[in-house]
């Protein structure tokens, strides 16, 4: 059996805004195999940048457990997590201008994350085969300001993926480009990913996405709440038993905080609770 390269079991964020506690997450499970591409999608506010933030070793976990090739996000020193960010995984940013250095040219910019890891002359080939591999070789001498909106974002991949990462995060990396442009991006990248065996994890409102990623998982509340996979969706259990059905189903069926179970040849069946209120009165006397 394959060991996971991300595992997240009932994890946990909260922050302070405005002197107001917020529960980002709350007890997320999330397992990513190597080689993988996963796509995360949810409303605003469900947790996903937060969750991107725990896996770039950007901030740690408040509580449960987060590791990524072994590594313990929750447990790692500040110089632990400048390693885990420069050696493990790459990071592509919504806004290409947040990856890029704009008064470095193309190819300079690639080189950057193997400063101190490789000799000047392996940089600049690697470099070179990166910006080739995604279309922009051409742009080597050019600054991030001379380029087009899908040229400049698929520079920013090219320096994520520069340090080998064997995780690949992606934050709204098609946000800004056209539907043509995406699709063209997201087939290079998928292609590169599995020459090199890297993995991926895509927070994403596009759509198109999804064509090109082996699983996606919805993210409700703070917990993984859905997987589709093969154009099936399904619901997800946590350890302790708990799952969350789909708000269409929960809608559809008129299902309240209360449901009841019924255990029938092999199968549960959930059914809403009639003429059962929600609110209990004190009884008298009581």
């Amino acid at each position: 059996m394959t060991t996971p390269l991300v595992v997240c079991e009932g994890l946990v964020h909260i922050y302070k805004a405005a002197d107001i506690e917020v529960v980002a997450l709350q007890g997320l499970d999330l397992v990513v195999a190597p080689g993988e591409a996963v796509a995360i999608v949810g409303r605003s506010g469900s947790g996903k940048t937060t969750l991107m933030n725990i896996l770039s070793g950007v901030e740690p976990p408040t509580a449960g457990r987060a590791s990524v090739g072994g590594r313990d996000l929750a447990r790692m020193t500040e110089g632990e997590r400048e390693a885990y960010r420069r050696e493990v995984v790459g990071y592509v940013r919504q806004h290409s201008h947040a990856n890029l250095a704009d008064e470095l040219d193309a190819l300079t910019n690639v080189e950057i994350p193997m400063l101190g890891r490789l000799p000047a002359a392996e940089r600049r080939e690697r470099a070179r085969t990166l910006l080739d591999r995604l279309g922009i070789a051409h742009r080597a001498t050019n600054l991030p300001p001379q380029l087009s909106g899908g040229e400049a974002q698929r520079l920013s991949l090219a320096v994520a993926l520069a340090n080998r990462p064997a995780l690949l995060l992606a934050d709204e990396a098609t946000a800004e480009l056209d539907s043509v442009e995406s699709r063209r991006l997201l087939g290079d990248l998928r292609e590169m990913l599995a020459d090199t065996g890297t993995a991926a994890v895509m927070v994403t409102h596009d759509h198109t996405v999804e064509s090109y990623v082996d699983r996606v998982i919805q993210i409700r509340d703070g917990r993984t709440s859905t997987e589709t996979r093969s154009g099936e969706e399904l619901a997800i259990m946590d350890r302790a038993g708990r799952l969350q059905l789909p708000r269409a189903y929960v809608e559809k069926l008129g299902l309240g905080s209360r449901v009841r179970l019924v255990l029938r040849d092999g199968h549960i069946e959930i059914l809403p609770l009639a003429n059962i209120e929600e609110r209990h009165e004190p009884v008298e006397g009581s």
